[in-house]
C-alpha cells in the first residue's frame, strides 16, 4: 500500500458545512481535495478496515482551525491596544511634565531677569517698561509688583482664576539697589509672574492623539500581519495535518509534505515529521498484518494440500508394503532372516522379495532408480515382472531371473527399439536361490553384491557392474551365477547401496562397504534381528546430525539346513 504526500502550501483544510468545528472524523467520500493532495488508492473492505473515529485527532477534534486566527485577534488585540495606550499615556504624561518643568524654568528666568532689571532705588517709579516687556510673552497672563510691605505697586493683565494646573506662577525678589538693603533685612519688593499652561496642555493633547492614532494603525497592521502569518504558517499546516489524520483513520496512508511553498513553523514541522513517522509505522504495521494474514491463509492452504499429499503418500506406502512379502511368507521361507527396509521418504525405490517355491527359497533385493514416488513406481513394475517370472515362466536360476527381469523392465519402460521413450531408468538387483536339500546357494547380481559372514571373516561376492532395465549400450557384461556350498553357520547379507552410503563421522566421510563389514563383524555373535538392530543404531551414530541420503534395504538370512539322509 503506497503512501501519500500532502502539501502544507494548500490554503485550507477540508470543510463540511463551511467549517471544521464539530466535524469529527471524515466520513466516506469526504477525502480532502486541493493543491498538493493526490489521490491514493485505499483499501476499504468495510468497517474492519476503518480505524476507530477520532483515534488520532484526540483533543484537536472539534477545533475550528479557521476561527483560531480570529480568536487570537480578538484576544490579543485588546491586550496589545491597552499596553500601547498605557505606554503612550505614560510617555505623553512624562513629556507634558517635562514641558511644564521647562516652562516653569523659563518663567522663573523671566521673573529673575525682570527683578534684577528693577533692582535700583527708583524701581517703584520706573517699573513700566519692564512690565510691558513681560506682557509681550505669548504665554503671559498676569504680573504684579509688590513693595516690601506687600502692597501692590503695579499690575499687568487680569488676575487668573480657575484651576492651578492651567497656569505657571513664579516669584522673584526685587533688591533695592546695591548698598541699599531694606530695613530689617527684608527685600524692598517682589515680582509675581503668571504664565498660561493651556497651550502646553493643548499641544500635549494633540501630540497624544496623533501618537495614539499612529499606534492604533500599527496595532491594526500588526494584528493583520499576525493573522496572515498564523493562517499561512500555522493554520494551513494544521489544516492539512488535520486532513491527513482523517485520511489515516480510513487507512489511506497520507503524509504531510514539509517542503511546500508555505513552510510550517518549526514546532508544527516537528509535529508533522513525527506524524509522518507514525504513519509510516502504521502503514508498515498494517502491511505486515495483511501479509501475515495472507501468509496464514497460504500456510493453511499449504497445510491442507500437504495433508492431502501425505494422506496420498500414506496410502501409497500401504500399497507398496502390500507388494512386499508378508510375515507368513517370511516364516515359511526356510530361512532364519531379519529385514531392514527404510525408505528415505514415505515411499521409496528399494524392494525385496522372499519366497519358497518348489523346495527352493528365492531372495531378491532391488534398488530402483531414484527414491520417493518415482522409485516406488518402479518397484511396482519390478514386483509385477518378478511375479510373472517366478510363477508364470517358472524360472529358478538367478541369472535367468535377472535376464528376464532386465528385458521386462526395459520393455515396460519402452527403453529399447524404435519406439524408445526418452527415459533411462532401471535398477540394481541381486538374487539368491537357496537349495537346502542340496546345501547350495546360487547367486547372481547386477550392481549388487552378496556379503557372506562365515566364522570371523567377511567376503563380498560381486555380480556384474551394470544394472537392469537401462537402455542397452552394447557393453553390458554377461549375467552369471555363483554357486556356494552351504556348510552351516554362514550368514548372508543382500543390501542396497543406501546402507553403505552414509555420510558422517568427524571427517564427514562415507562409511562404505568396509565400514558396514566392520559393524557386522562386531555384532556377529548376536541373533540376526539383534545384528540388524545394532547395524541400524551404528549407522545413526555414524551419521550424527547428517541426514540420510538414500533408501535402505537389507535382508540378512541363514539357511535352515536339514541333516542329509544316509542311504
Amino acid at each position: 500500500m503506497s503512501g501519500e504526500t500532502l502539501d502544507t502550501a494548500a490554503p485550507g483544510g477540508p470543510r463540511r458545512g463551511g467549517s471544521l468545528r464539530g466535524a469529527g472524523p471524515l466520513r466516506r467520500g469526504d477525502a480532502p481535495a486541493g493543491p498538493g493532495v493526490t489521490g491514493v488508492p485505499t483499501t476499504q473492505d468495510g468497517g474492519a478496515d476503518t480505524m476507530r473515529p477520532g483515534a488520532l485527532r484526540g483533543a484537536a477534534r472539534g477545533r475550528n482551525l479557521d476561527g483560531l486566527a480570529h480568536t487570537l485577534f480578538l484576544r490579543l488585540s485588546p491586550v496589545i491596544a491597552a499596553l500601547v495606550l498605557l505606554t503612550q499615556v505614560v510617555i505623553a504624561w512624562v513629556n507634558y511634565g517635562d514641558q511644564i518643568r521647562l516652562s516653569g524654568e523659563r518663567a522663573q528666568t523671566m521673573a529673575d531677569m525682570t527683578a534684577r532689571a528693577l533692582s535700583r532705588p527708583d524701581w517703584t517709579t520706573s517699573y513700566g517698561p519692564s512690565l510691558q516687556a513681560l506682557g509681550l510673552d505669548p504665554g503671559f497672563r498676569y504680573a504684579v509688583l509688590r513693595d516690601g510691605t506687600g502692597g501692590v505697586v503695579a499690575r499687568l493683565g487680569e488676575e487668573p482664576r480657575g484651576r492651578n494646573f492651567e497656569r505657571i506662577q513664579v516669584s522673584a525678589e526685587i533688591e533695592g539697589g546695591v548698598g541699599a538693603p531694606a530695613a530689617g533685612g527684608t527685600p524692598p519688593g517682589s515680582l509675581t509672574l503668571v504664565l498660561s499652561a493651556e497651550g502646553l496642555r493643548a499641544n500635549a493633547e494633540k501630540q497624544f492623539v496623533m501618537v495614539l492614532g499612529a499606534s492604533l494603525v500599527l496595532i491594526l497592521a500588526f494584528a493583520l500581519a499576525l493573522r496572515v502569518a498564523v493562517r499561512r504558517h500555522v493554520l494551513a499546516p494544521l489544516a492539512h495535518l488535520h486532513a491527513a489524520m482523517g485520511r489515516v483513520e480510513r487507512k489511506d496512508w497520507a503524509t504531510v509534505d514539509l517542503a511546500g511553498r508555505r513552510r510550517p513553523s518549526r514546532e508544527i514541522a516537528d509535529i508533522s515529521a513525527a506524524f509522518n513517522r507514525m504513519v509510516e509505522g502504521l502503514r508498515s504495521g498494517d502491511e505486515a498484518r495483511h501479509l501475515l494474514a495472507e501468509l496464514e491463509r497460504t500456510h493453511g492452504q499449504l497445510a491442507e494440500a500437504n495433508g492431502l499429499v501425505m494422506e496420498s503418500l500414506g496410502y501409497a506406502r500401504r500399497i507398496q508394503q502390500a507388494v512386499l512379502p508378508g510375515p507368513e511368507a517370511l516364516r515359511h521361507s526356510g530361512l532364519d532372516l531379519a529385514v531392514l527396509w527404510e525408505p528415505l521418504h514415505v515411499v521409496g525405490g528399494d524392494y525385496f522379495w522372499v519366497e519358497e517355491i518348489d523346495g527352493l527359497t528365492v531372495v531378491v533385493v532391488a534398488d530402483c532408480t531414484g527414491h520417493g514416488v518415482p522409485g516406488a513406481f518402479l518397484t511396482l513394475i519390478v514386483a509385477t515382472a518378478l511375479d510373472r517370472i517366478l510363477h508364470d515362466r517358472a524360472l529358478r536360476a538367478p541369472d535367468a531371473i535377472l535376464a528376464a527381469l532386465d528385458a521386462a523392465v526395459r520393455g515396460r519402460l519402452r527403453q529399447a527399439g524404435d519406439g524408445a521413450s526418452g527415459s533411462d531408468d532401471g535398477l540394481d538387483c541381486g538374487v539368491c536361490v537357496v537349495d537346502r536339500a542340496a546345501r547350495t546357494l546360487h547367486f547372481s547380481g547386477a550392481g549388487l553384491a552378496l556379503t557372506v559372514l562365515s566364522g570371523g571373516t567377511i567376503t563380498r561376492i560381486k555380480g556384474r557392474r551394470h544394472g537392469l532395465g537401462y537402455r542397452p549400450t552394447g557393453r553390458e557384461e554377461t549375467l552369471a551365477a555363483t554357486v556356494l556350498a552351504l556348510e552351516g553357520g554362514e550368514t548372508f547379507f543382500l543390501m542396497t547401496d543406501g546402507v553403505s552410503d552414509q555420510m558422517g563421522g568427524a571427517s564427514r566421510r562415507l562409511l562404505g562397504h568396509r565400514g558396514v563389514a566392520g559393524i557386522l563383524l562386531r555384532h556377529r555373535d548376536l541373533p540376526l534381528a539383534g545384528q540388524v538392530a545394532a547395524l541400524e543404531r551404528d549407522l545413526a551414530d555414524h551419521r550424527g546430525p547428517e541426514p540420510r541420503r538414500d533408501d535402505m534395504a537389507l535382508v540378512a538370512f541363514r539357511p535352515v539346513l536339514t541333516e542329509p539322509v544316509l542311504t
